[in-house]
């Protein structure tokens, strides 16, 4: 698992009457666009291995996870998972998981994807 430092990730955003409207956020990597669901607040961590691509997205204050596969070049995601408490972050990774790295989230999470 390779970990891609400082990954091009622009915002997404829909014109309204109301306003601005930010739909999400697109991953550009090796002249490929990829569809990450996200929000203000994500810190984002983006993996490859061999065709694959791998975002983890964590929101502490919102207190949501997510974790992203996609293949090569396609822009949409073929699996993920999706946490939308701490408890059901903690149930995943354990009580301590604010003191795993990146890797060793992506790597404990990997299994909720198959």
């Amino acid at each position: 698992m390779q970990p891609i430092h400082c990954p091009s990730i622009k915002v997404h955003s829909s014109q309204l009457d109301q306003g601005t409207y930010i739909n999400g956020f697109i991953l550009e990597h090796q002249g490929n666009n990829y569809q990450l669901p996200g929000s203000a607040g994500d810190t984002i961590y983006v993996f490859t291995q061999s065709i694959a691509i791998y975002v983890l997205a964590t929101n502490k204050g919102l207190g949501h996870m997510r974790l992203n596969a996609y293949m090569v070049p396609q822009p949409d995601a073929i699996n993920g998972v999706y946490m939308h408490t701490p408890q059901e972050i903690i149930d995943h990774l354990g009580a301590e998981w604010e003191q795993l790295s990146p890797t060793e989230m992506l790597e404990n999470l990997m299994d909720c994807l198959i």
